[in-house]
């Protein structure tokens, strides 16, 4: 893999692994914003299934379930690789084999984590990939959930539901 096919963000999280590695896993509800393009306003209730082949999605204002993704492995508190199921127009991409991949890796840095995200496989969202690519490397693509995290492990986490 080299920059040209892939979208790379890394950035410190202010806590210890295993805690980071909850934020991202499970406590979406404090830094995910939806990829679709009709997520609407309002708060969207987000969730993974935390296990091989458990699913990634969202339930909307209107009670709308939507699949992002499928957990292809985990090793907590070292990383999760997920099939990045949502199309380059914010749209379901029902098939986890035709959807691009998203390694999220958390590296101890002392008291903090280092937190490594690469999306690749772009080409598997077929002759937009490249575009897609492109645009997950925008300030409102990977870069924004980035600093959602960040943001997120700034304050105490609340108690899990």
């Amino acid at each position: 893999m080299t920059h040209d096919t892939e979208c790379r963000v890394e950035g410190m999280l202010n806590l210890p692994r295993s805690q980071a590695f909850s934020l991202v896993v499970d406590r979406l509800d404090l830094w995910w914003t939806s990829p679709f393009k009709d997520a609407g306003e309002g708060k969207v209730q987000a969730g993974i299934d935390p296990y091989a082949g458990g699913s990634c999605y969202e339930i909307d204002s209107e009670g709308q379930h939507r699949v992002w993704g499928t957990v292809l492995s985990l090793e907590p508190p070292l990383y999760i690789r997920l099939a990045w199921q949502v199309s380059r127009d914010g749209e379901e991409v029902a098939d986890p084999a035709t959807a691009s991949r998203v390694m999220v890796n958390f590296r101890e840095a002392g008291d903090s984590t280092r937190l490594e995200i690469v999306h690749s496989e772009f080409l598997r969202h077929g002759e937009a990939g490249a575009e897609y690519l492109e645009r997950m490397r925008q300030p409102d693509g990977w870069p924004r959930i980035l600093d959602n995290l960040k943001s997120a492990a700034r304050h105490p986490l609340p108690q899990n539901r």
